[in-house]
């Protein structure tokens, strides 16, 4: 079958190449990213040749991919105080490098600063984009005028779907599940949540979790259990949130915080209150933060895979820059619930021992 014939009815990759060649896929990627001076003149003529006959990827090679290729990958960032996403810049930035990439980050906390973050990284020629998204719900319209075969995307975190695009998120949903039954295996049964915006769809999806084990496990679900735990809105709310529950009848046993930092506080309001965690009340966070272990007590927690996903995303975006993975991808990465010392046994349950 002629080479031309197989461009026509199936996308050319890196591994058609390296077949045709009598190569490697590594030596392949090798001349992709012009590392080719180990490598012997004929066999870089013959991958070169290769190519060439089976017009592989011609827009990118008219862009001189194979001499002139910028070896960068842009990430656009919407949170970059929040430690978790400091941790992933970094591990993403040791696994770009080993793949002879280096990453150009920006800074979007907004969509006009996420449109101006992508015409200077697009001008910059970047090789492909990544976005660290926190979940909130934004039009989208400008990420659809981004398609681009040249310039591979991946959404990270993004409440809103496109076919188009890579996508990975965390199941925020499960993760809150698993934490409030592990408290109603414990013997709770008065557990209230500190939810957190219902403008991200983080916020949206931890209220479904604790109410589906809740109502799996035949409790009751209590609207006045559910208070405000924007993490995006100041301590002075979460603090009150929690005297409101503390002042409830009965008094919940647990609180699950829509994440650490308000953990942090909640924990510091029931110490003010004169009691003791988790004896009187048990507190659960989210997010796994850096502080985590070193609160009093040390904070059980559900740890989002941020590393897990920023390694994912450097992998799908040079997978489609090198031309060895076509299909788009929507990957859901689990959450993890860390057990310390916060989440104890209901007083009542201990009390019948």
């Amino acid at each position: 079958m002629p080479h031309s014939h197989r461009q026509a009815n199936k996308r050319v990759t890196i591994k058609d190449i390296a077949q045709l060649a009598g190569v490697s896929v590594s030596t392949v990627s090798n001349v992709l990213n012009n590392r080719t001076d180990a490598m012997t003149e004929q066999t870089l003529e013959r991958v070169l040749a290769v190519m060439d006959e089976l017009h592989y990827r011609p827009n990118l090679m008219a862009r001189g991919l194979v001499t002139r290729r910028t070896a960068t990958i842009g990430v656009i960032i919407a949170e970059i105080e929040t430690p978790l996403f400091l941790q992933a810049l970094s591990y993403m930035e040791s696994i770009a490098r080993k793949a002879g990439h280096n990453l150009l980050i920006a800074k979007a906390r907004s969509i006009d600063d996420e449109k101006q973050a992508i015409k200077v990284l697009t001008a910059k020629q970047v090789d492909g984009l990544i976005f660290l998204s926190v979940s909130q719900y934004f039009d989208d319209a400008h990420l659809i005028e981004l398609r681009d075969p040249d310039i591979p995307v991946v959404l990270v975190n993004r409440a809103t779907r496109h076919n188009e695009f890579d996508h990975i998120n965390w199941d925020d949903t499960a993760g809150v599940e698993q934490a409030t039954e592990h408290l109603i295996r414990l013997g709770h049964q008065c557990i209230a949540h500190l939810r957190g915006p219902l403008s991200r769809q983080s916020g949206a999806n931890r209220l479904e979790g604790y109410r589906k084990a809740i109502e799996r496990h035949g409790l009751t679900y209590r609207e006045d259990y559910v208070r405000p735990g924007d993490y995006t809105m100041s301590a002075e709310q979460w603090r009150q949130s929690t005297l409101e529950l503390l002042d409830l009848s009965p008094r919940p046993t647990a609180i699950l915080a829509s994440d650490d930092v308000v953990a942090a506080v909640v924990m510091q309001a029931i110490h003010r209150a004169k009691l003791r965690i988790p004896q009187d009340v048990a507190v659960v966070g989210f997010d796994d933060q850096h502080f985590s272990p070193f609160l009093h007590p040390a904070l059980t927690t559900v740890r989002m895979p941020v590393l897990a996903a920023g390694k994912r995303a450097v992998e799908l975006v040079l997978g489609k820059i090198t031309g060895e993975r076509v299909e788009t991808e929507h990957i859901l990465l689990p959450c993890t619930l860390v057990i310390r010392e916060s989440c104890g046994a209901a007083a009542r349950k201990r009390e019948v021992n």
